[in-house]
């Protein structure tokens, strides 16, 4: 009897993991895993990898075309061109492509700050700096103080040569995403504070931020002050 009862209870546990398994697992349009493609994206932009970019842009692209309302999806996209530009491995297609997915997005959602973000992003992918500020600056109004919008302006800033303008627009804050200290930290370099550079390149691995760019970072670091910084 207690034989029975230790297996009933242990298929009663594998039944509710099974179910809570099942529940938890949320699918992108067409069955795409959704961690599958948020994972592939994250790690694309932590690696500097345009393959895993790519891949995960396969993912999103295909969940579009099945559900032209997943707003989040042109927004994701828009992510991942903007990062392929970082790298200088976008196509001209790809710049064709997110831009369409851009207009799609600011046409069906105009009052939303993401549409706006994406258009910004898609724009400074292209080299579109100014007009690229203007639509982040749309998006800042639609939200304001949202931290990501901000840290986007800052980069445009930091690629302008701007270093003040973006210590302006992050210096003092509290963030919560390593990629903003990091464009902080590049800002300071621009400025050639070694110092302060260094203290916020730390504070991005502390958020959780690491790989391609901080490595850069701290390999720059360590070439100016002859020290073999990690």
């Amino acid at each position: 009897m207690s034989n029975r009862i230790f297996l009933a209870t242990w298929l009663l546990i594998f039944s509710l993991v099974g179910v809570a398994s099942a529940v938890s697992i949320r699918v992108l349009p067409g069955g795409i895993p959704l961690g599958s493609a948020e994972q592939l994206m994250r790690e694309g932009i932590r690696l500097g990898s345009s393959q895993l970019l790519r891949q995960a842009w396969d993912a999103y692209e295909k969940a579009v075309a099945l559900d032209p309302e997943y707003l989040e999806g042109y927004l994701h996209l828009g992510r991942i061109y903007f990062h392929l530009s970082l790298l200088g491995n976008a196509t001209a297609e790809e710049s064709r492509k997110a831009q369409y997915f851009a207009d799609i997005l600011l046409e069906k959602a105009p009052e939303v700050a993401d549409a706006h973000r994406l258009m910004g992003m898609v724009l400074s992918g292209k080299g579109a700096y100014l007009d690229a500020l203007q639509e982040l600056q749309l998006a800042l109004h639609l939200n304001p103080g949202n931290e990501f919008v901000i840290c986007d302006m800052a980069s445009i800033h930091l690629a302008l040569k701007q270093p003040d303008q973006t210590i302006s627009l992050l210096e003092g804050r509290s963030l919560r995403d390593g990629w903003s200290y990091y464009i902080l930290g590049m800002a300071w370099l621009q400025k050639g504070e070694k110092g302060r550079a260094m203290i916020n390149f730390k504070k991005s691995r502390a958020l959780g931020f690491s790989g391609y760019w901080l490595d850069m970072a701290f390999q720059k670091l360590g070439e100016d002050l002859s020290l073999p910084l990690r």
